[in-house]
């Protein structure tokens, strides 16, 4: 058995780039959004929850932000701008939250449904 799931490889050749960026961002601004019960919980497991799923969103802004600035990526400077200060935003908010500064996850829930707004 090869080391390829035939499963995965047929979904992303039905997918588009945009589909695929709208169902990541969709995927992770669930997880933020299941945390609204939970999000000023000292609970171990909901403090672990809390930390996977605002890491996981920072982690995909970042992992966004090579591609944002590949000179061949066809956004124009002012959008690629906004980007890069969204994901400097995401980067100071999630620290905030990770050192209990807030408890805020609205921002980051309506900043990733913008983005999302935008994909569609």
């Amino acid at each position: 058995m090869s080391g390829k799931n035939p499963y995965l490889a047929a979904q992303n050749t039905l997918e588009t780039p945009r589909q695929l960026e709208y169902r990541l961002f969709s995927s992770v601004t669930r997880a933020l959004m299941d945390l609204r019960p939970i999000i000023n919980s000292t609970e171990p497991l909901d403090v672990a929850k809390i930390a996977n799923a605002i890491n996981w969103n920072r982690d995909v802004w970042n992992h966004l932000m090579p591609e944002v600035l590949d000179e061949k990526n066809p956004l124009n400077r002012e959008t690629k701008l906004a980007l890069i200060n969204i994901c400097i935003f995401v980067n100071r908010h999630t620290d905030k939250i990770t050192q209990g500064e807030t408890r805020d996850i609205e921002s980051l829930i309506q900043i990733n449904r913008n983005i999302m707004d935008g994909l569609k």
